[in-house]
């Protein structure tokens, strides 16, 4: 047993006795981290560097210090300061205390372990950010202008080959509904909206006049002028018929020299100025290819009031046509150039 003023009576053959009653725990921790001797180490290198002692790593703690003396007593400046080190509680107090160092050391490197990877992280993406920032941002830059304005050209051209598309689409609807010669609605459109509009006034009891056009003599014009002529003829008839005619009527071409004319809603006042436009302007018409040439028409017009019974009669737009057609025949006994007029009420 050794006396000490400060520990009192002790036995300091393994250590200070804190460490001696942790110490098969501690030797387990030192087995299993192999990292708690690191203050030592490290210090013992750094005084190594020094003194260039011959310092090898794992050399035990006891033999360290006693090497670490016998060198340092070498040295004149360092001589007086090894004598005041050199007694037997100094040494066998050291071994453990040394070691128990290493335990808190250990301890805070596990607790900021996170914080210093965080740490050099956060450097690490930041410099490597600055880097990318300063070295690329210029060609990022003329990278992202050049795919803009490909994209802009792209979206400009995208944007002209779908008007493009419209017109040929809207060329095309007008092209399947539209006589080719004389450019007003054909056959197959007269019949969709006769089909309609006469359903549409029937239900709802409104009225639909409806008129039936036929070209005087066209078969005398064709034999004296040929029929490049005719479709002159046709042409302007079908366009004062198409100029007088309402935007809310239709204005179609039945089928030879006869055209018919839908005017929904259009009471026998209405429906009669409609036609009597298109009759008085027909004879006003002059063609190049003979100066006396004169054309004119015989109208048969039906107007069908649905409030009405006799209207309500009608079981389908065939029966209205073909009460137009009946007046457009009367029209062509009495005469031709005239108008024949029937109110369904």
């Amino acid at each position: 047993m050794i006396w000490d003023p400060v520990y009192g009576g002790m036995d300091l053959s393994q250590g200070m006795v804190v460490y001696t009653d942790w110490r098969p725990f501690l030797d387990f921790v030192y087995y299993i981290t192999n990292f708690l001797m690191w203050p030592v180490y490290q210090l013992a290198a750094l005084i190594n560097g020094m003194l260039h002692l011959k310092y090898s790593y794992g050399m035990p703690t006891a033999d360290l210090m006693q090497h670490m003396a016998s060198e340092m007593a070498k040295h004149s400046f360092l001589k007086d300061k090894v004598a005041a080190f050199d007694t037997p509680f100094f040494k066998q107090a050291m071994v453990g205390y040394l070691d128990f160092l290493a335990i808190p050391a250990t301890v805070l490197f596990r607790l900021f372990e996170p914080l210093l990877d965080l740490v050099v992280e956060t450097f690490k993406n930041l410099f490597w950010n600055i880097l990318i920032e300063f070295s690329f941002t210029k060609r990022k830059e003329a990278t992202y202008q050049d795919a803009l304005g490909q994209r802009a050209a792209d979206l400009m051209k995208l944007k002209v080959e779908y008007k493009n598309l419209s017109k040929e689409a809207n060329i095309l609807a007008q092209s399947v509904i539209t006589d080719e010669l004389t450019k007003v609605y054909n056959k197959r459109f007269f019949i969709e909206k006769m089909t309609y509009e006469f359903k549409m006034a029937k239900d709802k009891k409104k009225i639909l006049s409806m008129c039936m056009v036929d070209i005087d003599h066209f078969k005398k014009l064709n034999d004296n002028y040929g029929h490049l002529v005719g479709d002159k003829v046709l042409k302007a008839v079908a366009q004062v018929a198409k100029g007088a005619t309402p935007a809310d009527c239709f204005c179609c071409r039945f089928g030879g020299e006869e055209f018919a004319i839908i005017m929904p809603l259009k009471d026998v006042e209405e429906a009669h100025a409609i036609i009597s436009k298109i009759h008085s302007s027909l004879p006003l018409l002059r063609f190049d290819n003979d100066a006396n040439l004169r054309t004119a028409a015989s109208f048969g017009l039906c107007v069908a009031d649905f409030s009405a019974e006799r209207a309500q009669e009608l079981k389908g737009f065939e029966d209205l046509i073909k009460v137009a057609d009946d007046l457009l025949y009367k029209a062509k006994l009495n005469g031709r150039n005239r108008i024949e007029v029937e109110h369904l009420t």
